[in-house]
């Protein structure tokens, strides 16, 4: 008897484990489909039996807020939480409708373009919005409506709103630097510029290098471009290190910022470069050392010959001067005979 009851047991216990057991239920203990819409054989990711069932989704926020702006011509994200305890999946669709005369609908997207997507069942769904404000907004508050609808026409709307600041967006910017260096012991451009930005209004400044070969070169090639967002107080500064080569080059550097106008402003510089290794550098470097040397030895060697053609001069003048005076003495000495007198004249060397 002892084994027939065994047996059954063990027979029972062998059923109980190979039958499947679906531990994805709601709130009354009934067996639901898990986030995947598969049925699930063990509690994770399914609706846990505490979780209340619900006839909709729903939405935690009822407003997204992003504050006070103060700077123009960038984008602001905020984000919805979109949570789905219906028991099936929930196709949403998305869209920002204009509230009043507010512009601010025509600033809203979704991030990832997400304007139509499923939430799993026991699910929740991030949805990214991002506004962006344009440089021509005009202080106040902006408002839109975000309306979120599912396949049955079920809706939620959560209000999002912005102030632009009302004190106004002051534009102050400037070139704090702005170098391209004209030798380079390399194959390497070393150039770039430094952007301040001494205004409360934020806005993207600009950088752009190019090159073309300083003989013979006829077209222009871009080496790099960047685009900074500078925020009020800050300062960016763009680099560039592209591979030139060795070689003479024209360069071009252009920065282009904000002014107190709000006006965009080009600073531009051109320079010309060359690029050599460290060895012809010292080359250079020796050839002219020898130079100096030469010109200081030619010169010294002209001073010393004209020292000697002045002293062999001077002996030379002393015996012209002496023919002279030996000349005027005869002179006399003929005049005196002809006058019938006579006298004799000693010439001592």
């Amino acid at each position: 008897m002892k084994k027939i009851i065994a047996s059954l047991a063990a027979v029972l216990l062998a059923v109980s484990l190979a039958a499947p057991v679906n531990a994805c239920v709601d709130a009354n203990g009934n067996p639901v489909k898990g986030v995947d819409g598969s049925e699930a054989n063990s509690t994770e990711g399914c609706i846990r039996p505490e979780i209340e069932m619900e006839d909709h989704f729903r939405v935690e926020e009822e407003m997204i807020d992003f504050g006070r702006v103060t700077e123009l011509d960038r984008s602001y994200t905020k984000t919805i939480t979109i949570i789905n305890y219906t028991g099936d999946d929930v196709i949403v669709d998305v869209e920002a409708e204009k509230e009043g005369d507010s512009a601010m609908a025509d600033w809203v997207a979704f991030v990832g373009g997400a304007t139509h997507f499923t939430v799993n069942d026991g699910a929740t769904r991030s949805l990214g919005v991002r506004a962006y404000v344009p440089s021509d907004a005009t202080s106040g508050s902006q408002y839109t409506k975000i309306k979120i609808t599912d396949a049955n026409g079920y809706e939620v709307e959560v209000l999002a709103k912005l102030d632009i600041a009302s004190d106004g967006f002051k534009y102050n910017s400037e070139v704090t630097g702005s170098w391209v260096n004209p030798i380079n012991l390399g194959e390497k451009n070393v150039a770039g510029a430094k952007v301040k930005n001494t205004g409360n209004a934020g806005f993207a400044a600009t950088y752009e290098i190019k090159k073309k070969n300083f003989f013979g070169g006829m077209d222009w090639d871009v080496l790099s471009t960047d685009e900074k967002e500078v925020k009020p107080g800050s300062e960016v500064e763009f680099k560039d290190e592209s591979q030139l080569g060795y070689g003479v080059f024209n360069i071009e550097q252009r920065v282009t910022f904000v002014n107190a106008d709000g006006r965009i402003i080009e600073s531009k510089i051109s320079r010309i470069v060359i690029n050599m290794p460290i060895w012809l550098l010292a080359v250079i470097g020796g050839v002219i050392v020898l130079i100096i040397v030469l010109v200081i030895v030619i010169k010294k060697c002209k001073k010393n010959r004209k020292k000697d053609d002045d002293e062999d001069e001077k002996p030379a003048e002393k015996n012209e001067t002496d023919d002279e005076g030996d000349d005027e003495i005869a002179e006399i000495a003929e005049k005196l005979e002809e006058n019938g007198e006579k006298i004799t004249v000693h010439i001592r060397d």
